[in-house]
Formats: structure tokens, sequence, C-alpha cells
């Protein structure tokens, strides 16, 4: 890992250091506050909602979601200076009963998804603690690497299935006879082992895996420009923008109060 660390930091990227001139305890803090912050939008986020929109404004339903939660939302429109973003006055007709509003923006953002030139929309986590709403191409803009350890996925358990028979017939036909004879009741199978698949093969099928469930299209292996995965002695540096993160590794500070099915969705 260390030599993960000193790779990284040879091209210009902070894995888990202290900024240069911030004390470790303070970076520690800092890093705390921003896991607080992140935890308290999605826990406002999860505020349940029963409501009807009937071609209201695409503007006025995310206004009403941010008012009603209270969360900090960063809404990136279309304007002047960004040809790709949600369009203001996009009409959404919808109907949710009971759904936390962080389903709701998920199918708001879904039935905006033709007025956005390309890759569709979706949602993320600042460093700051807000919530990210909008296409994904201008979500790409903010990147971060995040390393996996992924050793217990590669490790191979044998299959031990080439026990030898034990052949009771002939341990009574020898004891019959008074010989003895020494030959072992138990008979060998001889059947030969498959060849063991190397760690770094096994690595590549779980990254082909990975490029071709989570965001195919933003993957530079599938010829996307957002996201990145390379194997490094049993890790994997991926370096993408949060809502692909957010789909390999989860959110550790997830609130405790969201029940495990929904956290565990693919889109969570």
């Amino acid at each position: 890992m260390r030599q993960v660390a000193a790779l990284l930091i040879a091209v210009g990227v902070s894995v888990g250091l202290a900024p240069v001139g911030m004390p470790t305890a303070q970076a520690q803090s800092v890093g705390r506050t921003e896991t607080m912050a992140k935890r308290e939008t999605v826990s406002r986020m999860l505020k349940p909602i029963s409501i009807t929109f009937t071609d209201q404004r695409l503007e006025d339903v995310m206004s009403f979601i941010e008012q009603l939660t209270g969360a900090e939302m960063e809404i990136m429109w279309l304007d002047d200076r960004n040809p790709d973003g949600l369009d203001k006055e996009a009409l959404i007709t919808l109907t949710v009963k009971n759904v936390d509003a962080l389903t709701l923006v998920e199918k708001v953002i879904a039935k905006a998804q033709f007025d956005t030139l390309s890759g569709g929309n979706s949602w993320q986590m600042s460093d700051t603690g807000a919530i990210q709403i909008g296409p994904k191409a201008r979500l790409n803009d903010f990147r971060r690497v995040e390393i996996y350890d992924i050793n217990d996925l590669l490790l191979e358990v044998p299959d031990f299935d080439n026990a030898p028979e034990f052949d009771l017939s002939q341990v009574l036909q020898s004891g019959q006879g008074g010989g003895g004879g020494g030959q072992s009741p138990f008979q060998d199978q001889n059947d030969n082992d498959e060849p063991s698949v190397p760690r770094s093969e096994r690595a590549d099928d779980l990254r082909a895996l990975i490029t071709e469930l989570v965001e195919f299209d933003q993957w530079v292996d599938n010829g996307g420009d957002a996201a990145s995965i390379r194997y490094w002695q049993g890790s994997f540096i991926v370096n993408a923008p949060d809502y692909v993160h957010r789909q390999i590794g989860g959110y550790r500070w997830w609130p405790a109060r969201r029940s495990a099915q929904s956290a565990a969705t693919v889109e969570r």
C-alpha cells in the first residue's frame, strides 16, 4: 500500500494525507466535519413525502423539495454558460406516495432525462456535504481517487472434491483371508486438479464486471472519459466522480435508520 501511495503522490494525488501545512489532527477534524455534513444532508433527504405534481416547472419542484427538507442542494441548471444542464422550464408530472425525498429527486431527474444533451442525470455528494444534482457530464467535473482493497475477492477457496473412496468389502475380504496384506482400503481417485487461475486474471475479470455493470459509458475502458480503474497489488485504484464511487463501494457514513433493503440498491 505504501507503494500505491508513493505512486499517487508522484502524480500529484493525495491519498488519506493531511494537506501541506495542515497538522494531521486538524486534517482528521476536517474529514469528520465533512462526513457529518454529508450524513446530515442525506438524513434530511430521507424525509417521507407523498405528493402529486401536474405540469409543474422543474425549478419549482426542486425548490419545493429543498425547502421541505432543508437540505443543501447544488442544482446544475441549463444557462448561457452551460449548454448541458437541467431545464428550469421542463414540466414535471409525477405522483409518489410515502417515498423519501431522495427517491423523489431520482424520479424527478429521470423525468427530465431527455432535457440533457447526453449521459442522463444523476446525483452525488460534494466535498462540502451538499447534494449535487444534474447531468452526468457536469457531475464528471468533480472526481476523486479511491483505493479499493479486493484481496478478499481474489481469494481462491480450494474445492476438496477428490476425497479417496473407502472400500469396505476389500477390508472384509482381507480379514477373512487372514493375510492382512497391508493394502490400503482407500482408493485414489486419480483426478487431475484444475489449474489455479492467476490473481491478475481474476482481477481483470472483476474489473470487466465493474465496468460493465456500473455506468458503462463513463469508463475510459469503454470509450468514456469520466472514470478509470487500474489494478495494483491487490487493490483497484479508481479515479471517478462520486456517483460512480457510490455504486462501487456505497457510503460508509450512510444514516443507520435507512433500511438495509433500500441502502443496498444499485443507485445508492
